[in-house]
C-alpha cells in the first residue's frame, strides 16, 4: 500500500474534523483508494490543542508553520486556518517547496487565485479546493471535469448556510432578523460576528469562484454587486409566500450576449422553482448549460463533517496521482481562458421584476404619488397590496413592479423615499423567473 503523508495547518473546527475523520476512515479510505493517509504534522497556535494530538499518530506537532511546510517527507499541505494572511504566505511557501496543497479558504482564492495558481503550475504541483464552496457539494469537481465540455451559462446559488437558516426560520416562526440571527448563532450556524455572512460577502466570495470555473475569467469580489439580508423583514417572506415566492439570498450569474452578470442579493424565487424548497442551514447550486440543460446540486454547505468530507476528497485525489505517478506531476489546467470575448454587464443595466415595500403615511394621494414616480421612470406596476388601513399612521404599502431597469428603479427610489409621506427606507427585491 502506498503511503502518502499529509500536514495540516489549523486544527480549527474543520482542521479537526478533517484529523478525526482520516483516523477514523483510513482502512475505508485505503480500501477504495488504494492509498494510505499518514498524518506526519500538524500546526495549531492554540497550545491546548495541539497537546491532545497523539504523537504516535502524528509525529510533528508544531505552533509553527514552517515546521510543517518545510518537512521533506510531507507530500500534502491541508490550509485550514481561513483569512488572507498568513494563509497566502504558507499556501505560496508549500508550492514553492514542491508540495501539493489542498485549502477550503474561498477568501484567498477569490482574492489571489491569480498568483497561487501561477505557483503551483511553476512548480509542478496541484491546488485543490472543493470545500471552498458549497461544503459537501461537489461543485468545483463537477464543473472542472463532469461538465468540462459544457457551456454553462446560468447560475444559481444558495451558497451561505446561515443566511438560509435565517430566512428560513424568520417564515417559520413569524421572527424578526435579529431574533433568527440570535437562534443561527445558538446553533452553531452562525459566528458570533456574522458579518461576512449576512452582509453577503461570503456568497460573493463563492460567486467570484465559481464565475472563474465557468467563465474563465477572474474577478475579485469587490466586482460583483453584493446586498446582504439585514433589511429583509418577516413581512417580506409572507407577502412574498401570499404571491408564490420565496425569499433567497442568490449568487448569480448570467451570462449572455449582453455581457456577464455577477450579483448577491435577496431574491424573490417562483415556489415551482427547485431552489424554492432549498431551506434550513443548507446550500445548492442551480446551473444551466448547453449540454446538460439544467442541474442541481444540494446538500450541506456548512459544518465540520460535510466540509472534512469535501476535504479529504480533495487530499485524496492529490494522493493517488502522488502514489502512482510521482511525488511531482503537472496537471495542465487553464482556469483563466477568457481571451477577451467575456464583457461584464453593468449593474444598471439590469433589467429583472421589483418587490418593493414602502413604509407611509396613510392618507389620500399616497399610492398615486409613488405610481407617478414610478411611470417617470418608465416602471409599469403589476400588483399592488394595502392589507392595513390606518388614516394617519405609518402602514406599509407593497408593489411588485413588470420588469425594469436597474439604473429606473434606483432613481424612482431615491426621489420616493425623499418624499414627505414616506416614513422608513423602501425595501426592494429583485425577482428571478
Amino acid at each position: 500500500m502506498k503511503k502518502v503523508n499529509i500536514g495540516i495547518i489549523g486544527l480549527g473546527t474543520i482542521g479537526k474534523g478533517v484529523y478525526d475523520a482520516i483516523l477514523e476512515k483510513s482502512k475505508l479510505i485505503e480500501q477504495r483508494a488504494g492509498v494510505s493517509l499518514s498524518i506526519k504534522g500538524v500546526c495549531e497556535l492554540d497550545a491546548k490543542v495541539l497537546g491532545q494530538v497523539d504523537p504516535e499518530v502524528c509525529p510533528l506537532r508544531s505552533d509553527n508553520s514552517d515546521d510543517i511546510v518545510n518537512d521533506p517527507d510531507i507530500d500534502i499541505i491541508v490550509e485550514l486556518i481561513g483569512g488572507i494572511n498568513p494563509a497566502k504566505e504558507i499556501i505560496l511557501k508549500a508550492l514553492r517547496n514542491k508540495k501539493h496543497v489542498v485549502t477550503a479558504n474561498k477568501a484567498l482564492l477569490s482574492d489571489s487565485w491569480s498568483e497561487i495558481f501561477k505557483t503551483a503550475s511553476e512548480n509542478n504541483v496541484q491546488v485543490n479546493f472543493e470545500a471552498s464552496v458549497g461544503g459537501a457539494i461537489p461543485i468545483i469537481r463537477v464543473l472542472r471535469q463532469n461538465f468540462v465540455a459544457d457551456d454553462i451559462h446560468t447560475v444559481y446559488g444558495i451558497l451561505n448556510g446561515t443566511t438560509n437558516y435565517i430566512l428560513t426560520e424568520m417564515l417559520r416562526k413569524r421572527c424578526s432578523f435579529d431574533e433568527a440571527l440570535s437562534m443561527a448563532q445558538e446553533k452553531g450556524y452562525a459566528e458570533r460576528d456574522p458579518e461576512l455572512d449576512i452582509s453577503g460577502k461570503d456568497s460573493a466570495h463563492k460567486l467570484a469562484i465559481l464565475a472563474l470555473l465557468c467563465f474563465g475569467k477572474g474577478y475579485s469580489p469587490k466586482e460583483i454587486y453584493t446586498e446582504g439580508i439585514t433589511r429583509i423583514d418577516s413581512q417580506d417572506l409572507k407577502n412574498a409566500k401570499a404571491w408564490g415566492y420565496s425569499v433567497k439570498l442568490l449568487a448569480i450569474a448570467k451570462n449572455s450576449s449582453k455581457g456577464l452578470e455577477l450579483r448577491v442579493h435577496p431574491t424573490l424565487v417562483p415556489t415551482e422553482h427547485i431552489l424554492s424548497d432549498v431551506n434550513g442551514a443548507n446550500n445548492a447550486v442551480f446551473l444551466k448549460g448547453d449540454l446538460i440543460d439544467e442541474a442541481l446540486l444540494f446538500g450541506k454547505g456548512a459544518g465540520q463533517k460535510p466540509t472534512s468530507s469535501s476535504v479529504i476528497g480533495d487530499i485524496v485525489d492529490i494522493a493517488k496521482n502522488t502514489a502512482f505517478y510521482g511525488a511531482s506531476y503537472l496537471i495542465e489546467e487553464n482556469l483563466d481562458y477568457d481571451t477577451g470575448n467575456i464583457k461584464s454587464k453593468a449593474m444598471e443595466a439590469l433589467e429583472v421584476s421589483y418587490y418593493l415595500r414602502f413604509t407611509v403615511t396613510d392618507k389620500p394621494g399616497v399610492l398615486a404619488g409613488i405610481s407617478s414616480i414610478l411611470a417617470q421612470n418608465d416602471i409599469s406596476i403589476a400588483s399592488v397590496s394595502q392589507e392595513e388601513r390606518n388614516i394617519g399612521a405609518e402602514v406599509p404599502v407593497v408593489i411588485l413592479t413588470h420588469k425594469a431597469k436597474e439604473g429606473d428603479m434606483q432613481r424612482a427610489i431615491k426621489k420616493i423615499d425623499d418624499q414627505d409621506f414616506v416614513s422608513a427606507e423602501t425595501v426592494m427585491i429583485r425577482m428571478e423567473e
